[in-house]
């Protein structure tokens, strides 16, 4: 007799991975000095639940079509170097924009000393980003986090709403996800406020929706783009976004992007 599997519901899922993440988090709220390293288990939650719900409905056969979301790379070569540096790109007009409006550059004294570099040291930052790059992805949130919010959420969210609607919902979700960290660990989310970083995430929620699905449910692709998020804003960008003006218009941006990305995110089912 052959075992009946649960039904998935996209509501669990946001619920077993809020109390795992939070669960895992909550001893932190009571220590002085928290270390980034400290609170990646927590990061797991994601990727965490959407094994344990996908084993439960679908047993080994769902779980190894899961993790083969993380080795679809056979997309055009445009969406490599928009999950790379399409994020960085933005935060350089943000810049460029901030200047002219009579703003100030962002300090390069203070990106260098966030890469552990001395002042003077530019050409060696240029030459260490990639491999800071790869840290950052492999060892933080994007891996941690990805074939939760994306290859499990995003395709459950579709089967019953609109790619940007989903896009939006698991944007907002994921915001809120942050709070623990937006709490004590600021840094870890590049030192914005919680007015800033809400709308921020819910806008990438929208460009995520947009990737995953034009890269027909590429988790890989959604890891850099992740990577590239993070890099920009919480490595190179948590002191450059500590200047409001430059923070508004980093995120009025985004904003502006995902708008124009999801014109053409419209009732596109992911295909695998």
């Amino acid at each position: 007799m052959t075992e009946k599997k649960k039904k998935p519901n996209i509501y669990n899922y946001f619920i077993l991975t809020f109390l795992i993440s939070w669960g895992l988090w909550s001893p932190f709220y009571f220590s002085e000095e928290v270390s980034e390293f400290l609170v990646l288990p927590g990061a797991w939650g994601p990727t965490i639940a959407a094994l344990i719900l996908t084993y439960r409905s679908h047993g080994k056969t769902g779980i190894k079509q899961l993790l083969k979301k993380l080795l679809i790379w056979r997309v055009p070569f445009k969406y490599y170097i928009f999950s790379i540096f399409g994020i960085l790109f933005i935060g350089t007009i943000a810049v460029l924009i901030h200047k002219a409006l009579g703003g100030d550059l962002p300090s390069s004294a203070a990106i260098l000393q966030g890469m552990g570099l001395a002042e003077g040291q530019l050409m060696v930052a240029i030459l260490l980003s990639p491999l800071f790059f790869l840290i950052n992805t492999l060892l933080g949130g994007p891996i941690a986090e990805e074939l939760g919010w994306r290859g499990y959420a995003q395709e459950m969210m579709q089967q019953k709403y609109n790619p940007n609607l989903s896009g939006l919902v698991i944007g907002f979700l994921w915001s809120i996800w942050h709070l623990p960290l937006i709490l004590f660990l600021p840094k870890a989310v590049g030192n914005m406020s919680v007015l800033a970083y809400i709308p921020l995430m819910t806008a990438m929620g929208v460009i995520f929706s947009w990737l995953y699905n034009r890269t027909k449910g590429s988790v890989l692709l959604a890891i850099l783009l992740h990577g590239g998020m993070n890099f920009t804003h919480g490595f190179l960008g948590a002191d450059a976004l500590s200047d409001k003006n430059l923070l508004v218009i980093q995120v009025g941006l985004i904003i502006i992007v995902a708008i124009i990305l999801s014109r053409s995110n419209k009732n596109k089912p992911v295909t695998t």
